[in-house]
């Protein structure tokens, strides 16, 4: 089996077409447009991938470039079933271009394309491609929330509980006092037998994300995830030692090797690896080394590819809900009482609807094996 087509598309989708319910955003940023970058692997055998990466409106054109100009080259005349080669391959290849950002998510993009093509020729869906720990995985109801009101923000996680959610998650970074009442009035309407999480998305410094931690302590979150930038190990280790509050993080971490420092030094409880910035090559490196550290996981978004994921690991936690590209996919994933199971079609089966997407399109090129 090999590659002889590869197609990477370009397409930069307003919020109005998949979030047409009002402002969306956290602490550091607010979202008008998705960029998709897309890239279609098809075989000599007819087994044909599917993979992508995202942004939140910035970067999209250049990650399409470099996976164009730098790595479909690479994957042409290729056997996919050499998936975890070509990864290691081409971050070795592209490693003076950086380890991450840009090069991490266009490799990515190409990664789940490769799997999504072996586990299509297997004839198995991902998760019993990859050898399955479990049928299904509870899911957490999340949003990107906090630009509602505090009325709209509890009707909204209550209507996620009365959905069958026994877990929901909430953005902060507003004032301390604003968080705190913020949260107490979620902790009230979901009650105290339903989890919940909180997500600061890198607002605070150290000192800061302490007196948050203690002001939120009466309302028993389950999580408080990346309260601090991705570089301050230090400081995560520092706080995940002051509080009983578990510290998640990872979300915007690009490669394994980013994970590494925290899991040596104890700075997080639950690491958030994404399929998105580490392929299924990289995230399966992740996992693994959180098996030996002890720890759960709990992927970052993406719940299509992520649930196919988290059912072939043994130590996965949950799965993120959060469907914000729902709108833009053929078959999008449903949740039954606050599972989600894996579907049994071939491959990953996230696939977006091109006549959706089309208007969008900013660049698409087909380059095949000659």
């Amino acid at each position: 089996m090999r590659v002889v087509s590869c197609t990477a598309g370009h397409y930069r989708v307003p919020r109005e077409v998949w979030w047409p319910v009002g402002p969306i955003g956290a602490s550091r940023y607010e979202i008008s447009d998705i960029e998709l970058v897309t890239l279609d692997v098809e075989t000599d055998e007819g087994a044909n991938g599917f993979g992508f990466t995202y942004t939140v409106g910035h970067g999209g054109s250049a990650i399409h470039a470099l996976l164009e100009d730098a790595i479909v080259p690479d994957l042409l005349g290729r056997d996919p079933r050499d998936v975890d080669a070509v990864w290691h391959e081409l971050h070795a290849k592209l490693h003076f271009v950086g380890a991450g950002g840009v090069t991490a998510v266009a490799i990515a993009a190409a990664d789940i394309a490769l799997w999504d093509a072996v586990a299509i020729a297997a004839e198995l869906p991902l998760h019993r491609f990859l050898g399955v720990h479990r049928t299904s995985i509870p899911a957490y109801a999340s949003a990107v929330n906090l630009a509602l009101s505090t009325a709209e923000l509890v009707e909204q996680m209550a209507g996620y509980r009365a959905e069958g959610f026994g877990a929901v998650k909430m953005k902060v970074g507003r004032s301390l006092r604003e968080d705190a009442a913020r949260v107490s009035a979620v902790r009230e309407a979901i009650g105290d037998d339903c989890e919940l999480m909180v997500d600061a998305n890198m607002a605070w410094d150290v000192a800061e994300a302490g007196r948050r931690l203690r002001a939120l302590e009466p309302f028993a979150p389950a999580w408080l995830e990346e309260p601090l930038p991705p570089h301050d190990v230090a400081g995560f280790a520092a706080l995940q030692r002051s509080t009983s509050i578990p510290l998640a993080a990872g979300e915007t971490l690009f490669t394994p090797d980013e994970f590494g420092p925290y899991f040596r030094r104890g700075a997080i409880r639950i690491p958030q690896p994404d399929v998105i910035r580490l392929g299924v090559t990289g995230w399966r490196r992740v996992a693994a080394a959180a098996l030996d550290a002890g720890l759960p996981v709990a992927p970052h978004f993406i719940p299509e590819i992520h649930v196919h994921l988290a059912c072939a690991i043994p130590n996965a936690l949950n799965l993120e809900y959060l469907p914000i590209f729902e709108r833009l996919l053929e078959d999008p994933l449903r949740i039954h009482d606050g599972e989600a199971t894996p579907p049994d079609a071939p491959g990953h089966g996230m696939r977006f609807c091109e006549d959706v997407l089309s208007p969008y399109r900013s660049r698409t090129k087909e380059v095949q094996l000659r």
